[in-house]
């Protein structure tokens, strides 16, 4: 696959994996477990409310609440089963079949705007757009790339570009190169984003586990002082067999 021109901006990508030595592993997951608890809670507390109540009126909040909660415990439960999958040395579980890479990639933008409130996306499509791999593990590779970079440089514009050439594929997000000189003007926002924080290394390692469960590769430009963060990752198509175990 030929490489694009780039927008303004040719910092090298960084192609490092952050590793999952056991102590960190403890931490990341003590820090899913906490948002599990806390969301099954908020749950149980819902579900509390609406028995209280003892009517159906004037619900719509609550149970919008108890529905979040819910999806967002099961979320992280999921990722704490690839994350352990990860360090164990396993690949993580996909389902192959047929999908639109284009409109994954607008359906997860769209699902994730109404809480970036300050952020802008530019959606750029490149070549026919179906391809063959796991639809739901491509859309949460793009939801972790757009929330690792709105972290590192907020209220910013992200262009989100994805193509489809033949048996391959790629899906890249990166700040507005006019933006560089917002990144440059706040260095406490190059120091936060050289911190390995939990959150920063769960993202990092899922996407590289969802980028080698599709026979490809992740790269990331996060930390070069001057340059503007970017996040890419390559995939060749997987054909429909059995899930992984």
């Amino acid at each position: 696959m030929p490489n694009p021109k780039p927008r303004e901006d040719s910092c090298p990508p960084q192609a490092a994996e952050p590793q999952l030595p056991a102590p960190g592993l403890d931490k990341l997951i003590d820090a899913a477990m906490h948002d599990v608890r806390n969301s099954l809670s908020a749950i149980r507390l819902g579900v509390e409310l609406l028995h209280r109540r003892g009517d159906t009126q004037d619900l719509g909040g609550v149970l919008a609440h108890v529905d979040s909660a819910a999806l967002r415990a099961h979320e992280r439960a999921e990722e704490v089963a690839d994350l352990s999958r990860l360090a164990a040395g396993r690949d993580i579980g996909i389902s192959a079949s047929r999908f639109s890479l284009h409109a994954v990639v607008r359906q997860t933008i769209d699902a994730v705007m109404p809480s970036r409130a300050n952020t802008v996306y530019e959606h750029d499509r490149l070549g026919e757009g179906d391809c063959f791999g796991d639809a739901a593990r491509i859309g949460q590779f793009v939801a972790l790339s757009l929330e690792e970079l709105a972290d590192a440089a907020p209220a910013a514009l992200l262009i989100v570009v994805c193509e489809v050439a033949g048996e391959h594929y790629r899906v890249a997000v990166h700040v507005d190169p006019r933006q560089r000189h917002d990144v440059r003007e706040a260095p406490d926002l190059h120091e936060e984003r050289k911190k390995a924080t939990p959150s920063r290394v769960r993202r990092q390692v899922l996407l590289h586990g969802i980028a080698r469960a599709h026979q490809g590769q992740v790269r990331f430009d996060l930390e070069r002082p001057g340059c503007s963060p970017s996040i890419e990752g390559r995939f060749m198509s997987v054909r429909p067999g059995p899930r992984a175990l």
